[in-house]
């Protein structure tokens, strides 16, 4: 009866301007966080104009004694007038969005054409007008959970989802967007019971806990240091499940000349490539029954823009097609040695970036036998939405060899094809690449002597020309070579700055800077083998040390970059560009000068430290993101820790004050309220409880209790009246014989009565 009488209750002003204030903040925070998030292009002027407008009504309708239900119906026909005439808008809209979304949530994976994303640039109107009617079905949810309802969990459940797909793949809203969120959450926690049973109550808790939150949350946001997040498990694993999910097949068919190839697309910024920044984070497992040292492919990139590595367009593939017995590029080093032994691998991604499967060299498993996952043209094996753990099988001793099997019949006419098709696309540079290479060979002749670039038998470089088959041998050498004049012209340096807006990355390395790591190495190294007529490609993945058990943990100290040359007749073969890396697919760790050695993590120590660089902080950079902070939280300075004490003081004062109304609220109820048995019997216990501070048991207001507790009968309003003026004199008393020292901390607690 009581619940009911509250909802029935007349709202006054104080009531509607708690309310509206709440519905304020939860709109107002969902859209901006939404915009800000995900990077949509509405208009933020028209979307804050929206939510005031939307709260206001969603406020008007929801406390109506009557006819709510015709007003919303109302409010629903006039919605749909003025959406009929725009719907097409709307429908673009609505794919502009879906693209920004598809984009973010798969980190870069997928894309559109150039043309598609300059025709949704402009979208902004139509992304903004989607967006108001989004918030005005919102508006009627929020206004029925938090006008009629008064439901802190539903309010939660309304808003929080919206965001956590973002949160996710480490796309967080603005601050001042989600703080709003913060503070309506805990505002509505705060006032919910309270005002379930008193609205006035309930308001002015509201009005009083909106800004002490506030001012909480914002000092401790001015405290709280810079530190990287390590996401737990089940987290990488959603993030795993939204960057490898089809986006592509998820965007409707709309305009789909401009979204061919959406799918498919590989983006390698480059531009963003700053200081090398790492949290430790496990993003691969591997299980392998053949210890060593190893490179796990993951995507490769054959064209080059200037600032980026992507995939060669769409149409080039549709071009070449499929290929004669079904065969895949990645396949067919494995099939010239098919008397060597073969090896299970079992990778299982726990966050790799870039929704391809991570594998080793010389690949055996063809398209028939491989489950969970899927060849996408020559650059790499995509990875089903849902499914993270593959076991695969490779052939480690299937390298350019002077003992290798040719290929034949069906294989051979296949790779003659393919080959065909490398030479025909994966020699291309850019024009003005041959005038950085000028300036570059100008400075290499002036630094490169014959003992930079002599060969050493004993290095493992030189062991793989040494073994290789004379066909490849002078590739593999120009290979070497090029490594090795970049090793004498240039520094490795993991805390080289990014390049400025406007220039050639890989001129920048050369002629400019002459520091950088890996990405910088493969890239250049990429270009200037390709003017030597070597079809070559950029790859991005991860190089690790397996130890003797045979299983690894790969972090993302791990992530590398490289090049893959083609061998006429073989197929791609891996060549390290980087100082201090093993080089030209060796399985022993390399020697000679170059980055600090790093023992690679493993569950067991690995026999002998790996020289490696400090890697990047994802194979495929996210060119929204900026690189992670080092693991573990920042030391705080002096003014942080003041600010962080005060707001944490700040926030406790503030929750125990809302706690200490709630209490003092619910007694004064029990001493008020309709029940007399009920208020006497509380009195009573008051005056129990004064007994420790000296406090005398009053025989009428015993009397009374007990008259509450065992008659049958109701006590009348001077009974009770009559205990609850002999209780508070006895407050009165007690107060006055206390020392002067625990008198503030009487009234605090006894303030009540």
């Amino acid at each position: 009866m009581k619940r009911q009488a509250s909802h029935t209750s007349p709202r006054g002003p104080l009531v509607r301007v708690g309310d509206g204030l709440l519905l304020l903040l939860a709109l107002t925070g969902a859209a901006f966080s939404l915009l800000t998030a995900y990077g949509l292009e509405a208009d933020p002027r028209i979307l804050l104009a929206g939510c005031i407008l939307l709260a206001l009504l969603s406020l008007t309708v929801f406390s109506l004694p009557r006819f709510r239900w015709a007003a919303q119906l109302g409010l629903l026909a006039a919605l749909a007038l003025a959406v009929w005439p725009r719907r097409a808008d709307l429908l673009f809209g609505t794919r502009c969005i879906q693209y920004r979304l598809a984009e973010v949530l798969s980190q870069g994976a997928w894309s559109p054409s150039e043309e598609a994303a300059a025709l949704l640039a402009e979208g902004g109107a139509e992304e903004t007008a989607f967006l108001l009617l989004v918030l005005t079905m919102l508006a009627l949810l929020l206004g029925w959970a938090v006008v009629r309802l008064r439901s802190h969990w539903l309010v939660l459940a309304l808003t929080c989802p919206l965001l956590l797909p973002a949160f996710l793949v480490n796309r967080l809203p603005a601050w001042p967007a989600f703080l709003s969120l913060l503070v309506c959450w805990c505002a509505m926690f705060l006032s919910s019971l309270s005002a379930r049973a008193d609205r006035r109550a309930g308001a002015r808790l509201t009005l009083a806990a909106v800004p002490a939150l506030a001012a909480a949350f914002g000092l401790l946001t001015l405290a709280q240091p810079q530190a990287s997040y390590v996401y737990p498990q089940w987290a990488q694993r959603a993030q795993y499940a939204l960057r490898s999910a089809d986006w592509g097949s998820l965007v409707p068919d709309f305009l789909p000349s401009f979204f061919s190839g959406a799918g498919s697309s590989s983006v390698i910024n480059l531009a963003g490539a700053g200081p090398l920044r790492y949290s430790g984070r496990t993003l691969l497992q591997v299980d392998t029954g053949l210890p060593g040292w190893t490179y796990l492919r993951g995507r490769s990139a054959g064209v080059y823009t200037g600032d980026t590595w992507v995939d060669l367009d769409e149409e080039v593939y549709q071009d070449l097609g499929e290929l004669p017995g079904g065969y895949e590029p990645l396949n067919f080093p494995a099939l010239t040695a098919p008397d060597a032994a073969w090896y299970p691998v079992t990778v299982e991604n726990l966050g790799a970036p870039g929704g391809c499967l991570y594998l080793p060299y010389y690949l055996l498993t063809d398209a028939d036998e491989v489950a969970g996952a899927a060849f996408v043209e020559d650059s790499y094996l995509s990875q089903s939405l849902g499914s993270r753990r593959h076991t695969l099988y490779y052939r480690p001793d299937a390298g350019p060899w002077w003992d290798m099997t040719r290929l034949t019949g069906t294989a051979a006419e296949a790779e003659e094809i393919y080959r065909d098709f490398v030479y025909r696309h994966y020699l291309e540079v850019p024009e003005d690449f041959f005038n950085t290479l000028a300036r570059w060979e100008e400075r290499l002749l002036q630094s490169v002597t014959g003992d930079n670039l002599l060969l050493d038998g004993e290095d493992p470089a030189s062991a793989a020309l040494f073994r290789s088959s004379e066909r490849y041998r002078n590739t593999l050498f120009q290979a070497w070579a090029v490594r090795a004049m970049l090793a004498a012209t240039t520094e490795y340096d993991p805390d080289v700055a990014a390049m400025p807006e406007g220039a050639d990355f890989v001129d920048y390395f050369l002629n400019e800077t002459q520091r950088g790591y890996c990405m910088h190495y493969a890239s250049a190294g990429a270009l200037i083998l390709r003017t030597m007529g070597i079809p070559t490609r950029y790859v991005s993945g991860f190089a690790v040390t397996v130890p003797e058990s045979g299983q690894v943990n790969v972090t993302d100290e791990n992530a590398h970059a490289w090049v893959e040359v083609y061998l006429p007749g073989y197929g791609w073969y891996p060549v390290e560009m980087t100082p201090g890396y093993s080089g030209l697919g060796t399985d022993a760790p390399e020697e000679s000068a170059g980055p600090t050695p790093t023992p690679t993590p493993t569950p067991e120590a690995a026999p002998t430290p790996v020289p490696t660089e400090a890697p990047e902080a994802s194979p495929m950079p996210d060119p929204d993101s900026g690189p992670a902070g080092p693991a573990g939280p920042a030391g705080l300075a002096a003014d942080q820790v003041l600010i962080w004490t005060l707001g944490l003081l700040l926030a406790a004062l503030g929750l125990g004050a809302m706690v200490r109304w709630g209490l003092l609220y619910r007694h004064r109820r029990r001493l008020e309220g309709p029940d007399t048995n009920r208020a006497v019997l509380t009195a009573y216990g008051d005056l129990l409880r004064l007994t420790p501070w000296g406090g005398r048991e009053d025989p009428e207001v015993t009397g009374l209790a007990r008259k509450a507790r065992f008659s049958p009968h109701t006590l009348t309003e001077d009974e009770r009246r009559a205990a609850l003026e002999r209780v508070q004199e006895e407050v009165r008393r007690t107060a006055a014989a206390l020392p002067a020292w625990k008198r503030p901390v009487f009234r605090l607690i006894w303030g009540r009565w």
